[in-house]
């Protein structure tokens, strides 16, 4: 019987994330950038066997590190009053 390896995608800041399990410590993070800007990267486990959701983190750090800071969220204006 062959592995089963379950596959998802998440988007992240315009840059797709593909996640790769295939069960025990066989796990894949893979970013692709958004279209025309390189080429994907892969991201390995560490040494001691990090886990899908400690790379998923990672990942997300090193988008945010070629993104730059997050823009900061709009917030609602009040006040505003109609004249007749």
């Amino acid at each position: 019987m062959g592995r089963l390896t379950a596959v998802s995608f998440r988007s992240y800041r315009g840059h797709q994330i593909e996640l790769r399990d295939s069960g025990r410590d066989r796990c894949q993070v893979i970013i692709h950038p958004p279209g025309g800007r390189g080429a994907p990267h892969e991201l390995t486990p560490a040494e001691g066997g990090a886990t899908l959701a400690a790379m998923v983190t990672q990942a997300k750090a090193m988008i945010d590190a070629v993104m730059g800071p997050r823009p900061e969220p709009m917030r609602p204006h009040g006040g505003f009053s109609r004249r007749a």
